[in-house]
């Protein structure tokens, strides 16, 4: 009898959580708790128009869409989030079709650990 084994990755997720003390002090943290949720809002937005995206074969607006993730998400502290967007960036360029479905994968895995971790960060600062 054959076994079938299921592997459920996990992604280790950095947040600089000095780019939020720096938001903070610089607009105070009412100002800054709606500037960073906003910001996560449009991240999810841009995540969910990766995925679009790629379902469509989409593959420059997909590469365009990813780049903007880097920049927020380097904006926010999220660095895995960043790291990997980047990499879907470069790919999509490539139409390396197997490593980018791997890639959009993975960038939605790290975006939702993201979002979790910054969730718990903001927790901790209350």
């Amino acid at each position: 009898m054959d076994k079938v084994v299921h592997f459920h990755p996990v992604e280790m997720i950095f947040v600089d959580a000095e780019h939020l003390v720096g938001l903070a002090r610089d607009k105070g943290v009412p100002r800054a708790e709606l500037i960073a949720f906003a910001a996560l809002e449009e991240i999810i937005e841009r995540l969910t128009a990766v995925e679009a995206a790629w379902r469509a074969g989409e593959f420059q607006r997909l590469a365009k869409v990813a780049r903007s993730v880097v920049g927020m998400s380097e904006q926010m502290g999220l660095q895995t989030l960043a790291l990997v967007a980047a990499k879907v960036a470069v790919v999509a360029e490539t139409r390396d079709y197997a490593a980018l479905a791997a890639l959009v994968a993975r960038l939605v895995r790290v975006g939702e650990g993201s979002l979790d971790a910054f969730g718990d960060l903001a927790h901790l600062q209350r």
